[in-house]
């Protein structure tokens, strides 16, 4: 499957791959772009496949086709060593990046990720988001009540242009019906959880048994933040996860 990549950008020896979530493709990276240390960085922006610059191509049918499309993603890139920054469903997708490919990812960071065991809903809230592609705001609202209603309608715009109601409700099956959880002690490299402390779904309950799963997991919290942090507090976020990656890379040299 030939993905191909939304943007890259930096001179930097620390290479990242960048994997959005559900709502948006990597136009969900804009406002963090502008942060970004391009100096020590190499960033490059992923859609996945139903999204955006790959919106053409059939969406993957399950999580594990997410992570083999960003893994082939960094094949067509060159890179043979890289880190993993993921974002809800792409924070998911990036803990399964490392469990398939260890001897390629040097860490990850996931921000508010899906849990690595699935997230059953009750079948009238799964319903309820299947159906919430013609208006979803009021369900994205819900997720991070502190997007301004100006980012909101944004975030709404952007979603109804990159993506279609067949890839919206493909991607809710797999993040929702993920199942790799008895798999995360393969990836013994740094992996650090962020997460909103206003997101009623990604909080320290929900994401526990990942975290016991993880080697080396690091849990941080975003004050003023729901699930979409790199929006909600967007200068905090960027540095604390080029903070983790930065540690992670000389942590790796010593």
């Amino acid at each position: 499957m030939e993905t191909r990549i939304a943007c890259v950008e930096g001179r930097g020896p620390n290479r990242v791959l960048v994997l959005h979530g559900w709502a948006l493709d990597s136009g969900i990276w804009l406002a963090s772009r502008s942060l970004t240390d391009l100096d020590n960085f190499t960033y490059a922006y992923m859609d996945f496949p139903g999204y955006g610059t790959n919106r053409t191509i059939p969406p993957c049918e399950c999580l594990d086709s997410m992570a083999k499309a960003a893994l082939n993603a960094a094949d067509e890139l060159g890179w043979d060593r890289f880190m993993v920054l993921g974002h809800s469903m792409g924070g998911a997708t990036a803990i399964r990046v490392a469990t398939l490919a260890p001897g390629r990812v040097m860490s990850v960071v996931a921000l508010t990720p899906v849990s690595a065991e699935g997230t059953p809903l009750p079948d009238n809230i799964y319903n309820q988001y299947a159906n919430a592609w013609s208006d979803p705001g009021a369900a994205l609202h819900s997720l991070a009540p502190n997007l301004s209603s100006r980012q909101l309608a944004n975030i709404v715009s952007r979603c109804h242009e990159t993506m279609d109601h067949n890839a919206w409700k493909a991607y809710l099956a797999n993040w929702t019906g993920a199942n790799f959880i008895d798999n995360l002690g393969a990836f013994n490299g740094p992996t650090t959880v962020l997460y909103g402390g206003d997101d009623p779904l990604v909080n320290p309950d929900y994401l526990s048994r990942t975290m016991d799963g993880l080697h080396d997991g690091t849990l941080v919290g975003i004050d003023g933040a729901g699930h979409y942090p790199m929006v909600e507090q967007t200068e905090a976020t960027v540095q604390l996860w080029e903070k983790a990656l930065t540690d992670a890379a000389v942590g790796a040299k010593n």
